[in-house]
């Protein structure tokens, strides 16, 4: 699923049950590596599948999407790519500097 930080940065995150903090089969939140419960997801929603909506609801995670927070959104970061796609982490972006 493709997740913003508050100050709007694309990040990738990941629902797994295969982590010591899930228990009784409830997922958990991995974004870039760090595990996050329901209460400390401070992360907006860009997109999920139907599925990781399920798995989100299932964990407790409420996000709020990214399209209704009412921040500017004229920043789109479309070089982003998923690491499932490519099979690599997504790269650094300097988009101060981008055109």
């Amino acid at each position: 699923m493709r997740l913003r930080t508050l100050d709007g940065e694309l990040v990738r995150g990941k629902l797994t049950t295969e982590f010591p903090m899930s228990t009784d089969g409830i997922p958990v939140l991995i974004v870039k590596g760090e595990p996050y419960g329901p209460e400390d997801a401070d992360f907006y929603l860009e997109s999920a599948s139907t599925i990781e909506w399920k798995q989100l609801a299932k964990g407790g995670y409420k996000l709020e999407r990214w399209s209704e927070h009412g921040e500017d959104q004229n920043f789109v970061d479309e070089d982003f790519k998923d690491e499932e796609d490519s099979g690599e982490e997504p790269e650094e972006d300097d988009s101060e500097n981008a055109e």
